[in-house]
C-alpha cells in the first residue's frame, strides 16, 4: 500500500482521512475528528484522535480528477472579462475549464474563475486540452438576411424592434421594453431588455419605398406657406408628396410637411416625378353668380358667411373656430383660422 500525504499540523482534517507520518498510516476517527487538526498522530499515547492503520510505503496512485466534457474534447475560449456570460456557458482560465452559474449568472461577466474561494458565479468542471472544435454559431433570420440599423442609445425602441450590435442581431423583449432605449445589448442588465437572435453580416435590403398614386402621375403643386389647406389636399416638397388629414387638418395650414409639427396634419404619400395634368379651376356658386360682398372687419361673421377679398370668395368655417372669423380677416396672418 502505498503513503498518503504527510500529516500537516493545523489543517483541516475529517473522520475518516488518512495521512503519513514517516511510513505509517493512520486515519482520523470520527468521534473526535475535531482534536485530528491539533494532534500528530503517534505522538500521545492511545490517541483517540488518530488510529494507526499500519506501515506503508511510496506513494498512493492519484485517483482520476474532473474532466471536461469528453464529447466535446479541447479547451472552451478564454475567460475575457466583461463578457455578458449566461448560466452554463463554458469557459477556460488556462487549462481549467469553468461553468457560470445560472443561479449567480449576472457575477459572471465580473468575476475571473477561480480567484475567488467559494465562487457562487463559476464551478470548476475540471482540466482541458488544446480547443473545443466550434459549433455552429445561431444565425439571424435567414428570409431576412444582413444585420438591421445599428443599436443607437436614447432611440425609442419598442418591443419586438431589431438591432445589429458588434455583428450580433438583437430583438427589444415584450417584458422589459421600456429599457431598450437606455440598455445596450451588451449592458450587464441589457440582457433582460434585448433577446440574441444570433451573428449577422452585411446590412438588410432596403424595402420599397412607398410611391404616389400611380393613377395620377406626377407632382402636385409645391407646399406655400399661408395657404388654407383642407382634408385631402395634396402637395410636394421636392419629389415628395403628402396629403393633408382629416382629424388634423387644421394643423396643415399651420405647419409644413417638414416643418417641426408637420406630421401632425401631413402624411407621406411617397415619391413622385413631373407635374400632375392640370384640373379644372374650381369656381363659384353658379346660381348666384358675382362676388360675395367685401370683407368687413366691423361686421360679426359666423359659420357659413361668404366674402370676397381681391375676386377671391372665402366661407367662414363651421364649429369652434367661426370664432375667429370676427378676430381675422381672411388674408390676416390668422385669418386661416376661420375662413375657407
Amino acid at each position: 500500500m502505498g503513503c498518503p500525504d504527510e500529516y500537516v499540523p493545523g489543517a483541516e482534517y475529517a473522520g475518516g482521512e488518512k495521512v503519513a507520518v514517516g511510513n505509517l498510516l493512520y486515519e482520523c476517527t470520527a468521534e473526535f475528528a475535531a482534536f485530528c487538526p491539533l494532534r500528530t498522530p503517534g505522538e500521545v499515547p492511545e490517541d483517540e484522535a488518530w488510529v494507526s492503520v499500519g506501515p506503508c510505503t511510496g506513494t498512493i496512485a492519484p485517483t482520476a480528477g474532473p474532466t471536461f466534457d469528453p464529447d466535446a474534447p479541447g479547451c472552451p475560449p478564454e475567460f475575457v472579462a466583461g463578457t455578458p456570460y449566461g448560466g452554463g456557458d463554458k469557459v477556460a482560465v488556462g487549462t481549467i475549464v469553468y461553468e457560470c452559474s445560472a443561479a449567480a449568472s449576472a457575477h459572471c461577466p465580473h468575476r475571473t474563475p477561480g480567484e475567488l474561494a467559494d465562487d457562487d458565479a463559476w464551478t470548476e468542471v475540471g482540466p482541458c486540452t488544446g480547443t473545443v472544435g466550434p459549433t455552429s454559431s445561431p444565425t439571424f433570420d435567414p428570409d431576412t438576411p444582413g444585420c438591421p440599423d445599428e443599436y443607437v442609445e436614447g432611440t425609442a425602441y419598442a418591443a419586438g424592434d431589431k438591432v445589429a450590435f458588434e455583428n450580433f442581431a438583437y430583438e427589444c423583449t415584450e417584458t422589459y421594453a421600456e429599457h431598450c432605449p437606455h440598455r445596450s445589448p451588451n449592458h450587464v442588465a441589457g440582457e433582460e431588455a434585448w433577446f440574441e437572435l444570433g451573428a449577422c453580416t452585411g446590412s438588410m435590403a432596403p424595402t420599397s419605398s412607398p410611391t404616389f398614386d400611380a393613377n395620377a402621375p406626377g407632382c402636385p403643386d409645391e407646399y406655400v406657406a399661408g395657404t388654407a389647406y383642407e382634408e385631402g389636399d395634396k402637395v410636394s416638397v421636392g419629389n415628395t408628396v403628402y396629403s393633408c388629414q382629416g382629424d388634423f387638418a387644421i394643423t396643415c395650414r399651420q405647419y409644413g410637411p417638414e416643418d417641426y409639427g408637420g406630421s401632425q396634419g401631413w402624411t407621406d404619400l411617397g415619391s413622385c416625378t413631373g407635374t400632375i395634368a392640370p384640373t379644372s379651376s374650381p369656381t363659384f356658386d353658379p346660381d348666384t353668380p358675382g362676388c360675395p360682398g367685401e370683407y368687413d372687419d366691423t361686421l360679426a361673421y359666423v359659420a357659413g358667411d361668404k366674402v370676397s377679398v381681391d375676386n377671391t370668395v372665402y366661407e367662414c368655417i363651421s364649429g369652434g373656430n367661426s370664432a375667429y372669423c370676427v378676430v381675422f380677416g381672411p388674408i390676416d396672418a390668422g385669418g386661416h383660422l376661420g375662413w375657407n
